[in-house]
């Protein structure tokens, strides 16, 4: 294995940590940091599948896919799990 081989998959796992800790990042900061993580994921993407072939291109993709698009959805407040209707005020005629 050569250096541009290390130096790719290095920076694949680089980006998938930032990519985790997108759910960190503020509210108002996450759809440009959403979007600054793809622009920074295609070069990325396109230099592991050079070096390392398309198989563990296409899975780096679908791997950083997941990554992006399911994050979890809980508030930080510490109020997972409550819904709209458990938060409510009770409306006319309840109890």
């Amino acid at each position: 294995m050569n250096e541009p081989h290390v130096i790719s998959g290095v920076m694949a796992l680089s980006w998938m940590v930032l990519a985790a800790l997108l759910p960190r990042v503020a509210w108002r900061y996450r759809a440009p940091a959403f979007w600054g993580m793809i622009v920074m994921g295609v070069p990325v993407l396109g230099w592991l599948t050079l070096h390392w072939g398309p198989g563990i291109g296409v899975a780096a993709f679908a791997i950083g896919l997941c990554v992006l698009l399911f994050q979890p959805l809980r508030p930080r407040d510490g109020k997972a799990g409550r819904t709209l209707h458990d938060t409510a005020p009770p409306g006319p005629g309840t109890t």
